[in-house]
């Protein structure tokens, strides 16, 4: 985690990132990560998550980046059909210009650069050779097709394995892939069986492969990896083709190519992306290795995609606690997120009581990366799975104001975003930016989100106090949210400040023009628009107005610009 305190990680892309995104003004990416550097620095933004850097397999101009065709390109090699050897982010040139602008110059803050790492698969290989394989229920992959009869039995297949990257003429790696580094497939190119040539039937099964090449020991290869996700049986298996880490060949690549990455780009830091489907013993020993051959504590957050915390807690015993090389990494708050996701949807329906409970955030805290939304589950990406824009506000105080947790901005939260319209693809509605709302809730989770923390909640209102009392800390601070519809609703919460006056500094809400942050007077608070008092013993009763977040300070501390 950063160093800094109170660290604020920002997610610096999303999935529906286009060429002419706001404020790009036709930069690419890693030029604009490269020319908002000081900005972050300004904000308060600590570290700068980057999408996968690597070269994809398919609509190399426009993919995110998790279909890898070639983990050692960072768009630095040309291949057939392509323009440039660009990705959709820009080329390695200015990827590097980035991370140093991000590091700065030794004078001014170092931001940090976290690098998003892809070790489930690869995707768009050639056509390979013939491959002994058994068919896998893709619902339930302890059910293998092993027997007589159509649809049954041993199969040879031919698929799309072969990767030797020749437009890179063994630039840092020579290694060449094929069937055999791989356990599994979802494609097959042609099928054979008893002597018989047919046709995948597409979408209905995973392809398991049951034997490595002849001489290698053992020859039989172990089957899906354990400590993985239980989820339909197994979840080793998740797209592509998926790596076998049962093989030492595979493993050693991909922990050279690990160290190679944080090497290249000076990283501060990884992102381990869909970690539910490999085994946590090697995630274990790829983080030990990378730490030991760059000599960097790199921190690591790995997503672990969950709606309750059973998982993640095992998850991170497994990795932080068993083995002769225990390694810390931390896991994004999924609990959390999808609660925000249920409280946006469901109004003031839903009970805030709820919030603070059964999340990492709660329960294990000094591991928990929370955030609000995410490139897997914003608008557009799939029915109902984001976080509408009213809750936003409400959310985002809550991760960046609270004591608990490294918070992670969102792109387009911040930016905004544009309407991405392929009805036969996806489609993605404009997003409000939220700039405004968040430089503010930065500012006060470095002046004033300090100290103690003392919460409060009932059915559609919740609430802190940050105590201050500790260097850095400018005074106490009280944090309202509300659900309910239209309604001001107040909290009473103790503040360790007796008869003392609070005054109001903003409430934020959205409206038809966009996020509003009301700095000013707020006449639905009443004679509380003035300010509030405490009593004798420390206790008031702190407002916010239906659907929106509000922010109380002591009198005599103000925010600093």
């Amino acid at each position: 985690m950063s160093a800094e305190v109170n660290g604020v990680m920002l997610q610096g892309f999303h999935w529906f990132l286009k060429p002419n995104f706001p404020n790009s003004n036709g930069r690419s990416l890693w030029k604009f990560l490269k020319d908002e550097a000081e900005h972050f620095r300004n904000i308060g933004i600590d570290a700068v998550w980057i999408p996968p850097a690597y070269k994809a397999a398919f609509n190399r101009s426009n993919s995110v980046g998790y279909d890898v065709y070639d983990h050692f390109d960072l768009g630095e090699f040309t291949l057939p059909g392509e323009f440039d050897g660009r990705t959709k982010y820009g080329n390695k040139q200015e990827l590097l210009e980035a991370v140093e602008a991000l590091h700065g110059n030794g004078t001014n803050k170092r931001v940090q650069v976290y690098a998003d790492v892809v070790l489930n698969h690869k995707v768009g290989g050639a056509e390979d050779g013939y491959w002994q394989a058994i068919r896998v229920d893709k619902e339930n992959r302890n059910s293998e097709h092993w027997g007589d009869g159509f649809e049954t039995g041993l199969i040879e297949i031919r698929t799309y394995t072969k990767f030797q990257h020749q437009e890179r003429r063994g630039a840092y790696s020579t290694f060449e892939w094929s069937a055999k580094h791989f356990d599994s497939v979802d494609t097959a190119a042609k099928i054979r069986q008893n002597g018989l040539e047919f046709n995948d039937p597409q979408d209905k099964y995973i392809y398991r492969f049951i034997y490595n090449e002849e001489g290698y020991r053992p020859q039989q290869k172990q089957g899906f990896e354990s400590w993985v996700s239980l989820e339909k049986g197994n979840y080793d298996y998740l797209t592509g083709c998926d790596f076998d880490y049962g093989r030492y060949d595979v493993r050693e690549e991909m922990k050279y190519w690990g160290a190679w990455l944080a090497n290249e780009l000076k990283l501060d830091g990884v992102r381990l992306d869909a970690v539910k489907h490999i085994s946590a013993d090697y995630i274990q020993e790829w983080l030990g290795y990378v730490r030991w051959k760059t000599g960097k504590n790199l921190f690591a957050v790995a997503e672990y995609i969950a709606g309750d915390t059973n998982p993640l807690h095992n998850y991170i015993a497994r990795v932080t606690t068993y083995g002769d090389y225990p390694q810390p990494v931390c896991l994004f708050d999924f609990p959390l997120r999808f609660k925000f996701g249920t409280a946006s949807r469901l109004g003031e329906a839903y009970d805030l009581k709820d919030l603070n409970s059964g999340t990492l955030m709660a329960e294990q805290s000094a591991l928990a990366v929370t955030f609000v939304e995410n490139h897997d589950y914003e608008y557009g990406r799939a029915y109902e799975s984001h976080v509408e824009e009213w809750f936003k506000p409400l959310a985002y105080a809550f991760i960046l104001l609270r004591k608990n947790g490294y918070p992670c901005v969102f792109f387009p939260d911040y930016y905004g975003s544009l309407d991405w319209d392929e009805p036969e693809r996806r489609w993605h509605r404009a997003q409000k930016p939220g700039r405004d709302y968040l430089n503010l809730l930065l500012k006060l989770r470095k002046q004033f989100a300090l100290g103690e923390e003392r919460y409060y909640s009932d059915k559609n209102v919740a609430g802190w106090i940050r105590m201050g009392f500790v260097s850095g800390a400018k005074g106490a601070m009280a944090v309202v949210i509300n659900n309910s519809y239209g309604t001001v609703k107040s909290i009473r919460m103790n503040t360790g400040r007796f008869s003392k006056r609070f005054y109001h500094l903003a409430t934020i809400k959205l409206t038809n023009e966009g996020f509003l942050v009301v700095r000013n007077r707020y006449d639905l608070y009443g004679d509380k628009a003035e300010g509030l008092w405490t009593d004798s013993n420390g206790w008031g009763d702190f407002l916010a107005d239906g659907s929106t977040a509000a922010i109380w300070i002591e009198d005599g501390v103000g925010l600093t610009d």
